[in-house]
C-alpha cells in the first residue's frame, strides 16, 4: 500500500512539474547556463569561499553512510580497475603512502599485499571515525585538504583517488600533494573526464534531482529526455563555445551550483565541482618541475614523479600529446 501511495505522490510530483514549465523555464531549460567560475578568478573567490564551507557541511551530514555503501560497491577489486592496478604496481613495496581525500580508505586492503606505511587525511569527522576503528594499524588524519599538518617531503608516494573533483580549489589540493611528497617520489591522481566529456554529474539535469536510469525506470520520459539532451548537446555546446580549453581564464573550472546542495538528494557525483581535466593538471604540477610517468586522459589517470634535483627544469607538456589518446607518455628531467 506504502508503495502504491509513493508512485501516486511521485505521478503527482511529475504531473506539477510538467504544469510550471514556462516558455522561460522552457528557454532555460533547452540553452541551460551553468554557474562557472575558474578557480584561479581573483574575483571568485567569495563566491568559492561560501561554496567550501557549505561542501564542508555537507560532507559532515547524513549523506556519508549512504557514500560509503555505494564506495564499497564500486571498489570491490582493483585488479579489475585499470588504472588503480597500476597506480598500485607503480608504488614501490614499503612505501609510506599519503592519501589526500582518503574517504574509505581502499588502499589499506587493496595495497597490503605492498607493506605500505599509510596515512589517510579527509575533512569528514565521519569517515576519519570509521576509518581509525576498522584500520587500527594505519593513522588517520582530520583535515582540510589545502593545509595539513604533515612535514614537508615526508612521503614516498601521495595519492588522491576521486578527490579533487569535489574541491572549490583543486589546484591547491596540488600544491599540497607537491610539497608532502619527497623528491623523487610519485604523485597519483584518479578522476572522472569531465572536461573532455563536456559534463558533469552535478548539472541540474532535466526537472528532478535524479540520475537518469532512474528517471526512466520511474516512467519520468519526458524528464528523461530533457535530462538526455542536456546532457549529450545543451552542455557540450556550450562549454565547447564559452568555456573552451586552454585559456588561463577558463582553467580549474567549478560548479557552484551542485545538485547535491540544492535539493536534499545524493547519488554518485551528485557534489562534484570540478570540471575535472587532466592536462591541466598535468600542466599545473609540470610548472613546478613535476615530470609526466603516464596518462590516461579517458580514464582521468595521471602519475607523475617529484624531480630529485631541486634544480631540474621545468617540464612543458605539448598540448597536442595531452589531447592524444590513452597510450602512455613519458619525459625525463635533464
Amino acid at each position: 500500500m506504502n508503495s502504491l501511495l509513493q508512485a501516486q505522490m511521485e505521478a503527482l510530483e511529475e504531473r506539477i512539474s510538467l504544469r510550471r514549465i514556462t516558455l522561460s523555464s522552457l528557454r532555460t531549460s533547452l540553452l541551460p547556463r551553468p554557474n562557472l567560475y575558474s578557480a584561479i578568478d581573483p574575483n571568485a573567490q567569495p563566491v568559492l569561499e561560501h561554496l567550501n564551507a557549505q561542501l564542508h557541511e555537507f560532507y559532515n551530514s547524513t549523506f556519508m553512510p549512504r557514500y560509503f555503501e555505494v564506495s564499497e560497491k564500486e571498489n570491490t577489486a582493483w585488479t579489475q580497475l585499470k588504472a588503480h592496478w597500476h597506480l598500485k604496481n607503480s608504488i614501490p613495496q614499503g612505501s609510506r603512502v599519503l592519501e589526500l581525500g582518503c574517504g574509505a580508505a581502499h588502499p589499506c586492503r587493496h595495497m597490503a599485499d605492498r607493506q605500505i606505511t599509510y596515512t589517510g587525511v579527509d575533512w569528514s569527522e565521519y569517515t576519519i571515525a570509521r576509518n581509525s576503528k576498522q584500520w587500527p594499524n594505519h593513522t588517520f588524519l582530520p583535515s582540510s585538504l589545502y593545509n595539513v599538518a604533515l612535514s614537508d617531503d615526508s612521503f614516498d608516494a601521495v595519492i588522491s583517488l576521486y578527490v579533487i573533483e569535489h574541491l572549490a580549489w583543486p589546484h591547491r589540493l596540488l600544491d599540497e600533494m607537491y610539497r608532502l611528497v619527497r623528491p623523487g617520489g610519485l604523485i597519483g591522481i584518479l578522476c572522472p573526464p569531465f572536461r573532455i566529456r563536456s559534463y558533469i554529474k552535478s548539472f541540474d539535469y532535466g526537472l528532478s534531482p535524479r540520475p537518469f536510469r532512474e528517471k526512466l525506470k520511474s516512467g519520468r520520459l519526458f524528464d528523461a529526455a530533457l535530462h538526455l539532451y542536456q546532457h549529450r548537446i545543451a552542455y557540450p555546446i556550450l562549454l565547447k563555445r564559452r568555456y573552451p580549453r586552454g585559456p588561463i581564464q577558463h582553467r580549474f573550472l567549478i560548479n557552484i551550483k551542485p545538485v547535491c546542495l540544492q535539493y536534499p538528494t545524493w547519488f554518485p557525483d551528485a557534489d562534484a565541482v570540478y570540471l575535472a581535466d587532466t592536462q591541466e593538471i598535468v600542466s599545473y604540477l609540470a610548472g613546478k618541475g613535476v615530470s609526466l610517468v603516464q596518462e590516461w586522459p579517458k580514464e582521468g589517470y595521471v602519475l607523475m614523479q617529484k624531480n630529485a634535483s631541486q634544480h631540474a627544469r621545468v617540464v612543458t607538456i605539448p598540448q597536442e600529446k595531452l589531447l592524444g589518446s590513452t597510450r602512455e607518455k613519458s619525459l625525463t628531467a635533464a
